[in-house]
């Protein structure tokens, strides 16, 4: 929950749990600012993909703790599936199964998800509920820092590269309203290599973070 003396909030949340976290983890920390980062235990770290040609890999999660000791972890499906695609059991091994595996590497129980593709419907919302999963964050856009009562259907402000981040941020830092409002940016790491634009998000920061006004939490602190 924001302290009372706040009106306004900023949090962030990553999907994927990639090797450009380490950096990302970095620009946050420097600037005391959190995230949630929904990770998939059951995806090797070995494994490899490609993001705009550039080679992607996962982080050894077994390894991690200590890294990700200052944001909240969250559950993003133990291999990523599209969750509206999958048989009940199938559904419950993505939910269930990430959920438990993260919190014994973490020791913390996850309360939080991003779904996979941001597919969900309410059979899967459901499902969520039974694990104690309190919120659930889709990847589309509302460009709003209004508070939102559904949230296991929660609305982002935008993406990293949305291409109106920086109007948002001006409208956000001059927001004098009496209702709280919540900048929500979420996102991928790896995207700053693919795109070659780690100096956007370092220029967010530098612009939205260290405000006596603003409450810098992660997704559960913020939300919950």
């Amino acid at each position: 929950m924001i302290p009372e003396q706040y009106r306004k909030a900023v949090t962030f949340s990553y999907d994927d749990g990639n090797t450009q976290d380490i950096h990302l983890i970095e620009l946050f920390n420097q600037y005391h600012v959190k995230c949630t980062f929904n990770l998939n235990s059951g995806l090797h770290h070995a494994d490899t993909w490609f993001y705009k040609n550039m080679p992607v890999k996962r982080l050894n999660l077994e390894e991690s703790a200590d890294l990700y000791k200052n944001h909240e972890i969250a559950v993003h499906g133990t291999y990523h599936r599209n969750m509206t695609e999958l048989d009940s059991e199938s559904l419950h091994e993505e939910i269930f199964s990430d959920r438990d595996r993260l919190s014994e590497i973490f020791h913390k129980m996850p309360v939080g998800m991003a779904y996979p593709y941001g597919c969900y419907n309410q059979t899967v919302i459901s499902m969520l509920q039974e694990a104690g999963i309190r919120y659930g964050r889709t990847v589309k856009a509302n460009h709003s820092f209004r508070p939102q009562k559904n949230l296991l259907a929660f609305e982002p402000t935008c993406h990293h590269d949305d291409e109106n981040l920086f109007q948002l941020a001006d409208q956000f830092l001059k927001s004098a309203s009496d209702e709280i409002q919540i900048f929500y940016i979420w996102g991928h790491s790896y995207e700053f290599d693919g795109n070659q634009n780690w100096d956007r998000i370092e220029k967010f920061l530098d612009k939205i973070a260290g405000k006596s006004d603003i409450f810098y939490g992660t997704n559960s602190e913020i939300l919950l």
